[in-house]
Formats: C-alpha cells, sequence, structure tokens
C-alpha cells in the first residue's frame, strides 16, 4: 500500500481586493415612503445614510441612489428608476448594489431571481443589508427565493384584504365613489353635479336619442368650443354608456387578480358586480339613459356583424395627409372606394383624393415588389447606419453587441439552410429541425436584448428593422396578386398624400412614398 506524504503547501495571501486598485464603483436601492410623517424611509435620509456609510469605506465611490414609490413593488415595470439602474448596470457603470432587504428590491420571486441573474451577467453584485444575503457570495439562490417569497406572499396578503374591505363595502352598499366623472364633483362622499357640465351632458344625451351619430356630435362639440375640448369619440360613448349619469353605480367593473405583477384589469364576468340604485343624484332620467342603452347595444350588434363580414378591414390604417383624419369606406359605390371621414362632416372639405381599394391594393403589391429587389438599399442600409449610431452610444457594453453578434451568425445559418432547402440539399424534416431550433434561440436572445436596449428608441427601432428583415425572408420573392396577410405584418399604416402619391409607413418606422397604381 503506498503511503501519502504530507506536502508542504504555503498560502500566499492577496495583497489586493476583488477589483484591485479601482475604486468599487457602488449604488444604492431604495422603495421611498410616500407618506409625509415616515421619515425614516424619505428619499433624504436614505441619501444621507449611504453618503455617511460609504464615507468611511476608501475604496468605494457612490454612482447614483436609485429610488421609486413604495407602491409599486409588486411589478418592476412601473419602477422607472430600478429600470434606470438595471440599465446603468448594462452599461458596465455599477460594480455592485445596496438594498436594505429583499422586500425592498422585489415582492415577486421570480422576478427578483430573473434581475438577480441578468445583473451577475453585467458583473453586477447585490447586497441585501438587513437579509445578509450577498449574490457576490452566494452559492445557492434557495435563500433568495424563499425570502422573495415572504415579501410576494405579504403583498398578495394585504391586497387581499383590501379587496376584501372593499367588496363588503359594495355588497352593503356602503362603497363611496373615490373618482367623479365629466358632470359631477366629489363631495362629502358623493357625487354632486356641476350645472355648466351638466348641461353638456344633458346635450349629448338628447342628441344622440335625437337620431346624431357620435362623431357628429364629436364635431359639434369641438366646433361651439365646449369646455373639456378635445372631445372625441371614446370618451362621447363612454359618457352615453355610464350608468352614474342616471343616478346609479355599478361597482368592481375592474378588479384586481391574486398573481403577480398586481394590476387592475377588466371585469369580464370573473368576479361579482354590484349595481346600487340612486347612490346620487342624477343628471339624466332613467328612460332616457335605458332607450339609449339600447340604441348603443344595438349600433354594437351590427358593428361587429359588418366587421365579421370584411375579414380584409383597411379601418384605422389609412390616414389623410391633408388633415390627419382617418379614411372610411363609401358603401354606396360599385367599386369599394375609401374617403376622408372629414370631408362632408359639418360641411367640412378635404382637399385628399378618395382611393380605389384595388388601386390600394394595387401600389401595395408594386411596393412589396420593390422592396424585396432592393431589400439590401432599403433595409440593410437605414439598419447598418442605426446600429453605427448604438454603437457610439453604448461604447461601454459590450452585451448588446455580443448578442447583435450572435444573431448575425444564426441568421446568416437560417440562410444557409433555407437556400440548402430550396436545392433539395437537405429534406423538410431537417430543415424543420435545423431552422426550429435557430428560431428558439432567436427568440431567446431578443427577450434578453430587449431587457437590454428598454426605453432606447434607436434599438426599438434596430429591433423593427431586423424583424421586417425576417418577416421578408419568409414571404415570397414576389407576389402577382394582393396578401392581406402580409400586407398586416408589414405596413403600420397609408397616408394618402394626392390623387397621384401615397406614404406606405412600414412598422419598422421607415415611410416609402408611392405612385398610385389606378390601372
Amino acid at each position: 500500500m503506498t503511503q501519502t506524504t504530507a506536502k508542504d503547501v504555503k498560502v500566499i495571501r492577496p495583497t489586493k481586493g476583488l477589483y484591485g486598485d479601482k475604486k468599487l464603483r457602488v449604488a444604492a436601492y431604495c422603495r421611498v415612503s410616500t407618506s409625509s410623517d415616515d421619515q425614516e424611509n424619505s428619499f433624504i435620509a436614505q441619501v444621507k445614510y449611504y453618503n455617511d456609510y460609504l464615507r468611511l469605506a476608501d475604496n468605494m465611490e457612490l454612482v447614483d441612489i436609485y429610488a421609486d414609490e413604495g407602491i409599486t413593488g409588486t411589478s418592476v415595470n412601473k419602477r422607472e428608476d430600478f429600470n434606470r439602474m438595471i440599465r446603468d448596470s448594462s452599461l458596465g457603470k455599477i460594480d455592485r448594489i445596496f438594498v436594505k432587504s429583499v422586500s425592498r428590491f422585489a415582492r415577486n420571486s421570480l422576478e427578483c431571481i430573473e434581475y438577480i441573474r441578468l445583473l451577475k451577467s453585467y458583473g453586477t453584485t447585490v447586497l441585501f443589508e438587513n437579509d445578509a444575503i450577498d449574490t457576490n457570495t452566494m452559492n445557492s439562490e434557495m435563500i433568495l427565493y424563499i425570502k422573495s417569497a415572504f415579501a410576494q406572499s405579504e403583498s398578495l396578503a394585504g391586497s387581499k384584504r383590501v379587496s376584501t374591505a372593499i367588496r363588503m363595502k359594495m355588497e352593503t352598499g356602503e362603497f363611496c365613489n373615490y373618482t367623479a366623472p365629466f358632470g359631477y364633483k366629489a363631495e362629502n362622499k358623493s357625487l354632486i353635479p356641476i350645472p355648466e357640465e351638466a348641461a353638456i351632458i344633458k346635450r349629448i344625451f338628447d342628441e344622440y336619442i335625437g337620431g346624431k351619430g357620435i362623431g357628429k356630435i364629436v364635431s359639434d362639440l369641438n366646433q361651439d368650443d365646449v369646455p373639456g375640448k378635445p372631445w372625441g369619440k371614446e370618451r362621447v360613448r363612454y359618457i352615453l354608456a355610464n350608468e352614474k349619469y342616471s343616478g346609479d353605480s355599478l361597482y368592481q367593473k375592474t378588479y384586481t387578480p391574486p398573481i403577480l405583477p398586481l394590476r387592475n384589469i377588466r371585469n369580464k364576468g370573473e368576479v361579482d358586480m354590484y349595481y346600487v340604485e340612486n347612490t346620487h343624484p342624477a343628471i339624466i332620467d332613467k328612460s332616457t339613459f335605458d332607450t339609449v342603452k339600447q340604441m348603443l347595444d344595438k349600433n354594437m350588434l351590427r358593428y361587429s356583424k359588418r366587421q365579421k363580414r370584411a375579414p380584409e378591414n383597411f379601418s384605422g390604417r389609412i390616414v389623410c395627409g391633408d388633415c390627419g383624419w382617418i379614411y372610411k369606406k363609401k358603401s354606396n359605390s360599385n367599386e369599394p372606394t375609401w374617403i376622408c371621414s372629414k370631408d362632408g362632416v359639418a360641411g367640412q372639405r378635404c382637399s385628399t383624393h378618395p382611393i380605389y381599394e384595388t388601386a390600394l391594393k394595387k401600389t401595395f403589391v408594386f411596393m412589396f415588389n420593390r422592396l424585396q429587389q432592393h431589400r439590401e438599399l432599403i433595409i440593410q442600409s437605414t439598419y447598418d447606419m442605426l446600429l453605427k449610431l448604438r454603437k457610439s452610444f453604448f461604447n461601454n457594453s459590450s452585451a448588446i453587441e455580443n448578442i447583435d453578434n450572435e444573431l448575425a451568425e444564426l441568421a446568416e445559418q437560417n440562410a444557409m439552410y433555407v437556400r440548402f432547402h430550396s436545392q433539395k440539399i437537405i429534406d423538410e424534416i431537417t430543415f424543420m429541425e435545423q431552422t426550429s431550433e435557430i428560431k428558439q434561440r432567436i427568440n431567446e436572445l431578443r427577450s434578453r436584448r430587449i431587457k437590454l436596449i428598454s426605453e432606447n428608441e434607436e434599438e426599438r427601432c434596430i429591433e423593427l428593422l431586423r424583424e421586417t428583415e425576417q418577416q421578408l425572408n419568409e414571404f415570397p420573392q414576389a407576389i402577382l396578386c394582393f396578401d392581406f396577410n402580409i400586407f398586416d405584418k408589414l405596413v403600420d399604416k397609408v397616408i394618402i398624400i394626392s390623387k397621384e402619391q401615397l406614404v406606405l409607413e412600414l412598422r419598422c418606422g421607415i415611410k416609402l412614398r408611392e405612385a398610385i397604381q389606378w390601372n
């Protein structure tokens, strides 16, 4: 049996910190209390705390203190400073983040773990002071997950307590309106009519029940300079359908599901609603309100049937280049024709020319084929220019550049498989297997890239250009007839400039001026 001898090992102690001689760039993240009495959690108090703390440390310098109001802790989407901190970390500005506790960082377990991993990928560590958790030395995420799960459970329990208390008041009819619609003011836990605004409400109901359409009512209100301007169709439609003007109240039109992130959504029958009569003085009598409701329901039913009959619907997509109004379809014409909706309303005239639907379709076919033919000049040149701008902006960050490089390689691989498949070098099954893996990886990279770029407009344009490029790869090289599916994926809106020209604005932001193909 071989006998092992003890080896003489000398330990050489470190003479520098983990970050060398440079100072550690640190930031602090706070959840600021909105209460004037809670001085301990005020922004000023936390700034003083971290400044005093870092003044004693020679190897650290404060980058910034990021603070959000405490009411938005269940989702990072509403926390502007949190997202700014993530962006600064992605740009390599922060080495370490101090947070009082896990509950201040996130009350959603999955989001907490996700953002800790994201920060780690940027080289940023997080120290939760009260919980004694340091992501720099933590070997397991289990402790962090448990802590954030407790915070999540506390948020959900608090939300449920508030919802239950409000629901109990609704059941007994004791719930008070906290917001007043146009025509009312909230006073002494009730709604009180405002005479001047109430007169406008009565006018809207009277004109609608007298046969005026919502569009005409809106036009007249704006033309007469009625208080509350500018008036719009959705606003008038909301007034006509709001039961509060008849003196009644429908409670729990929206509700908060017990899932994170906590947010109000429209109640479509998931939970109880509570209709309470005579909760406040009425502006409109119930007979008039019921008649208007029946008219609205009838018109909505007619509109939904018309929408189902027209799968190729250009509604809302054609815009007048002269006045900016949306085009509408002219129904009494032998050939489907789109005209400016302002023309003829209350005697108004618009100089923009109507357009036949067939001409619009022919123009799109011409544009699409030209776009495919000159794709490199139109799409790629714009894409390359934006990349240069982005590179100068993100010169301190390599994360997005690495993703872009990998996306470019994947795009080349995908193009190669498409070429092999068209040349019958590989069979259908192999083609589907290889391209599906590539697409899955592309989607993963895009998801991560979106988190990195956040609200940067140039990055959004680059992303849209890349999507357009991918869509053009999936479409035919040329089309002979109009395809609404292709139109819908590529075009955001059509702007009619004159009788001879229109502009097709693509979803990626590129605007292409085209001659209208009348023949």
